[in-house]
């Protein structure tokens, strides 16, 4: 009788432990988004005058990026891929979208790689 309710017990307490664990990996999918606000803290960019530093960028569910810099506003669209490990933005300067290397920390900082420019990247905090 005691072997069985031990078998018992230890059923239970198994399938709790898988039940919390894929909760857990949904809901670090979920924080690790792009939406919201973030400011421009560190770039590859040596030139203090060309630096973005302070460059605020809003991302929106809808597919669109209100950008902030230096008391101008300009919006444009952007896309993620599936794995949201590249991001994409039309600058609306004719030569359609350019992609960037994603990296997302602990929901509050991103690196963005230029594909197409080796070495160059910028650094975002989370300020929303």
């Amino acid at each position: 009788l005691r072997f069985i309710g031990m078998a018992v017990i230890a059923v239970i307490m198994s399938v709790n432990f898988m039940a919390c664990s894929d909760d857990d990996d949904e809901d670090d999918k979920q924080s690790n988004t792009i939406i919201g606000t973030w400011e421009v803290t560190g770039d590859s960019d040596s030139d203090e005058e060309h630096n973005a530093i302070g460059e605020i960028y809003t991302f929106y569910s809808n597919g669109t990026v209100l950008n902030e810099w230096e008391n101008d506003f300009y919006t444009y669209n952007y896309k993620l891929n599936s794995d949201n490990t590249i991001l994409s933005i039309d600058y609306e300067d004719g030569d359609g979208y350019e992609e960037m290397y994603l990296e997302i920390t602990d929901n509050k900082l991103m690196k963005w790689t230029y594909v197409n420019y080796e070495g160059e990247y910028l650094i975002l905090k989370r300020i929303k």
